[in-house]
This record gives C-alpha cells, structure tokens and sequence, in this order.
C-alpha cells in the first residue's frame, strides 16, 4: 500500500499455519499497518510502530492460546529490533511480518481462590480448555466482581503463577484474589454541580448510606441520576481510602445538561392527514431537578372533516417526591378532535405519583379529572369525570425507538365517577410488543404488537369519545383510513366499548442505514350489539438518524369495509 508524502512503503504479513482468522486477527492488529495506511505517517512513525508491533502481535498470540512463538518483523529487510529509532528514511519504509504461532495450548491445572460464594467463574477455565490469555483476564474479572459484589469493593489480583509446559503444549494457571475488607456505604460527596441542590442529587441518587457496598447500588444510582435529564453524566466512585467505622464514601461527578431545550415534528398519512408539534421545557426550573415542559400539536384530516385539531398541554414532574424513586407528576391538556360525526373539546388535569421499582418495572397512579363536551352534530352533551388511574409499565427493550430485542408491556386500569352527563365505569387498555432478531448483524428484526381496550359500565354517548375505541390509522391498521372502524349510531360512527388490534413486522436493514419493512395489521371494534373488523397491508422504508429511523410505509386495505385505496404514512420513529 503506498502512503506517506512522495514515497512509497507495502506492508506484509505472512503466518506458517493456514489459519485465515488467526492471520486476520494478526494484521488488523498491527500498528505498523496502520501507520503506513495514514497520510501523515513518518519514516519514524512506522519504525515505532513496527517496534511496538512485537508486544502487539504477542498479545493476539497469547489471546489465541498460542505460547510457542515466533515473530520477525522486518523494516527494508532489517530486523526492526536492529533498526535505530532515530534513523532517516528517504522514503516511507516496507514492513514485512513473518509469524509463526506454534500449536495452541490447552489448560493444564487451573486454579483460582479464594472465590466468594455465587460466583460464575467462565466455562472455558477449564483443565483441557484452550489456553486463551482472554480466559484468563475473563476469569481475573468474574472472581474480582463476585467480591465486589458481596461488599468488597477493595478486591485485588494478588498473584498470579502462569507455567507454559511445552512438551505438553499445555499452561498452568494459579490466580490468587485478595478479598480486602467488607465495607458499608458511607456519605455521597457531590461534585461538578451549577445550578443544582447537592442536597437534592444526593436524594435523587438514594446511595443507601449504611448499607453493605453494592456495585449494583451504584449503577442504579447513577441511572437515578441521568435519568431525571438534568445531568450530561454522572460518575460515581468509591473512596480510595475506608473509613475508621467500616464504611467507604462514594463521590459522585456530574456535568449538567444545558438547562433549556425547544424541538418539534411532523407526521403524513394520506387519512391521518398532517399533525405539526413543537415542544419547549427547562431541564431544572428550581434547583432541584424539577422538570417544566410545553407541548403544541396542531392537525388536520385531509379526507372527510379538514376541521383544525389541536392539543396544548404542560407538565411538571418533580424527581424524589415525596422519596427517592417516586417521582410527582402533574399535568395538564386542552384538546380539540373534529370529524365527521362529532366535535370534542376536553381538558384533562392530572396528578400522578410515577414509583419506579426496578430498572423494567415502573408504577403510576393517582388522580385525573376530565372535563368534555361532545358535540354529535347535532346533540351536545357534557361529560365530567373524576377518577383513580393505575398504570403498570415493564419495559426491557433494547432501545425504545428502534428495537431489536425485548419486549414492553404496559397496561392502565381507570376506574372512574362520572357526572352531568358522564356514567360511571372502569376503562381498561393494554399494549404489548415483542422483539428478536437474526443474522450477524442482528439486521433482521421480527417485530410484533397487541392490543387490547375495553369500558365497563358505560357506552357509546355516555362518556367521552376519548375514553372508546376506533381503528385504523398508523397506530393501529395501515392501509385503513385513519379511524374509520367503529360503532354506527344514529350520530355516525363512533367508538366502542371493545377494542383488539395485532401489528406484525419484518424488518430487514440493508447497507448505509437504509431499511425495508414489511407489515400486517387487524383491528376489531365491538360493543354490546354489533362489531366489526378489518385489516391491512404493506411495505415501508427506514433511514436511521441519531434521534430515530425515518419511516415511509405504503399500505393497501386487505379485508373489512372501510378500505379507502392505498394510504400513505410518514414520520420518525418506528411504528412500535
């Protein structure tokens, strides 16, 4: 390969065993290599490049189980260990690496103490094994973080015996750990803050002060931490020294995030019509991690109603109220919805205490107070309910706008009063998705969604619309017009008291962040009297963005009678 400014230098390298992956792992790990493929290297760059190539490609030996060596490694034809590094090259130097790995070792004894109780020591550190040096530094880290994990955060490696026995190509390994003291959680020192409480990052993280010392204790403080949105990073780490009392403070550095932040959006459908947003909130209003945020929505149907629908709303939610882990939400949104059959305006104010129990599991409940009137053209009727929300949220996705494994769960009961016009009654609806993926690059991808909704008590006209069902549209049936399967009434179609939906997606992402999708959904909404179903189909297309792959999908009605031709659906994120 020719490189460096006027002049030329190739590099080479040759393994005596016929091992492709060995002689891959050799070259992509040379630096000499990569000093000769940058435009800027020097003679001198690559002559301590090619000196330092020596320990490097050893490395990948030993990592490989090969400990009867031998490596030359030949500038211009001079061995680089003979090679002045001072030395002025007219020209870029050629590199020539001759390797010989020599047969693999395996495990002979293997050996590793002491090792606290529960802990996984990897598979492969085993007497016939292959003698990787990564098994090694593998089973160095799982002994060390069994200690760790029992209280003993001072842990060490304090000796280790490696015997390479050549006749029998095999390595003896005798690893000793040195436990060190079980320690307590002691005081959390905060640093790096600027406009936020110490106090209150110390009640956000909730680091149990007392407690044995937990490494998980410390991620779950740090995830506390970021996850309020007010910090950039939070970094914690234990004291270099113990305490007199048995315990080890912990010292948490934060970055905050710039304090204010304004963004927007946009979806397409060719029935959905088109729906603007914009958003603005202030990461820490008060000091205390607390969270203010704005939102605007502005659509409009493009078939049946062009009426102009909108929803305003503001949010409040404060981290650590009343304790750590829960955190007060307050809320509240005005909304217009105008089609065909009737026009809704409604305000919704609501407080919720958010708990959160573990990394997956969440839990929201409290208070939600709505207040509507329904206008079904002609027939107005006001709708004012006052009721107990209780939302259960289990999330293990591996990411929320593009995931390729895991799966989300997330149910609501409200049970609610209704008065004016309102009955009373219970509204139940759950979401759940499933993610797997195949291939190398995990680039194929089977998504699926089901849902499910349900009112108990009350029907059609005797609560909001916004507390019944319809379908179709991009968040339940593409290739159906946007909500147009519902119950007939004497006011038009309006929705039911029973609702199922399934999404299945194929997904498959091609070179240069560009995806094809393929996808089959169904709907059904029912209530005491009559129901009705329909489903649809299509492809779609994905670019991934660092805030979410862009989605195009085409959809094709397949059964039911609310099919309206081909439908068109733009925006960011993945469908589920």
């Amino acid at each position: 390969m020719a490189m460096g400014p006027g002049s030329a230098g190739e590099f080479s390298l040759t393994l005596a065993e016929d091992d492709e992956d060995l002689a891959a792992q050799l070259e992509s790990s040379s630096l000499s290599k990569a000093a000769l493929e940058r435009d800027d290297s020097t003679g001198t760059d690559v002559v301590a490049a090619a000196k330092a190539d020596y320990r490097r490609l050893l490395e990948v030996l030993y990592a490989n189980g090969h400990f009867d060596t031998d490596i030359s490694i030949a500038i211009n034809g001079q061995e680089a260990t003979s090679v002045s590094p001072f030395e002025d090259f007219a020209a870029i130097p050629s590199i020539d690496v001759s390797v010989s790995a020599g047969p693999p070792f395996t495990f002979g004894q293997t050996d590793i103490t002491p090792v606290a109780p529960g802990t996984e020591i990897p598979d492969e550190f085993v007497v016939g094994g292959p003698a990787r040096s990564s098994t090694i530094r593998s089973t160095v880290a799982a002994g060390l973080r069994g200690w760790r994990d029992a209280g003993h955060p001072r842990a060490a490696l304090a000796g280790q015996d490696l015997r390479a026995r050549h006749p029998d190509r095999e390595l003896d390994v005798e690893l000793e750990l040195e436990p060190g003291p079980k320690l307590r959680f002691g005081d959390l020192i905060v640093t790096g803050t600027q406009r936020m409480d110490p106090r209150r990052v110390r009640k956000i993280a909730a680091l149990p002060t007392g407690e044995v010392f937990s490494p998980k204790q410390l991620q779950d403080a740090q995830r506390r931490l970021v996850d309020t949105g007010v910090f950039r990073s939070a970094v914690l780490r234990e004291s270099e020294e113990n305490n007199p009392d048995g315990t080890v403070d912990v010292t948490v550095e934060v970055q905050e995030e710039k304090l204010r932040r304004i963004g927007g959006g946009a979806e397409y459908g060719t029935s959905d019509g088109v729906s603007l947003s914009a958003y603005w909130f202030h990461r820490n209003l008060l000091g205390g991690g607390e969270r203010l945020r704005f939102d605007a929505e502005l659509s409009r149907q493009l078939e049946g109603s062009e009426a102009l629908e909108y929803s305003l709303g503001v949010l409040f939610r404060r981290p650590a109220t009343p304790r750590a882990r829960t955190d007060l939400v307050l809320s509240a949104v005005a909304s217009r919805e105008d089609n065909d059959d009737f026009r809704e305006d409604q305000i919704t104010a609501e407080m919720l205490f958010d708990r959160t129990f573990t990394d997956a599991l969440s839990v929201a409940s409290g208070l939600r107070f709505t207040a509507t009137e329904t206008d079904f053209k002609p027939g107005i009727r006001n709708f004012v309910t006052l009721g107990v929300p209780v939302r259960v949220t289990y999330d293990v996705r591996d990411f929320e706008t593009n995931a390729k494994s895991g799966y989300f769960v997330e149910t609501e009961l409200f049970p609610f009063y209704g008065t004016e016009d309102a009955e009373s009654g219970l509204r139940f609806e759950l979401d759940t998705r499933y993610y797997l993926s195949f291939g190398e690059r995990q680039n194929l991808t089977f998504a699926v969604r089901g849902q499910l909704g349900a009112v108990f008590g009350a029907g059609s006209g005797e609560v909001p619309e916004s507390f019944l069902f319809l379908s179709g549209g991009s968040g339940t049936v593409r290739g159906q017009p946007y909500e147009s399967l519902g119950i007939q009434t004497q006011f038009g179609t309006l929705g039911g008291t029973e609702f199922a939906a399934a999404s299945l997606e194929l997904r498959y992402e091609l070179q240069n962040d560009l995806g094809v999708v393929g996808f089959f959904d169904v709907g059904y909404v029912g209530d005491e009297d009559q129901s009705d179903s329909h489903s649809g189909a299509g492809l779609g297309v994905r670019y991934n963005t660092p805030i979410g792959p862009l989605r195009f999908d085409i959809g094709l009605p397949v059964a039911g009678e609310t099919n309206d031709g081909v439908q068109l659906y733009f925006g960011i994120g993945q469908a589920f």
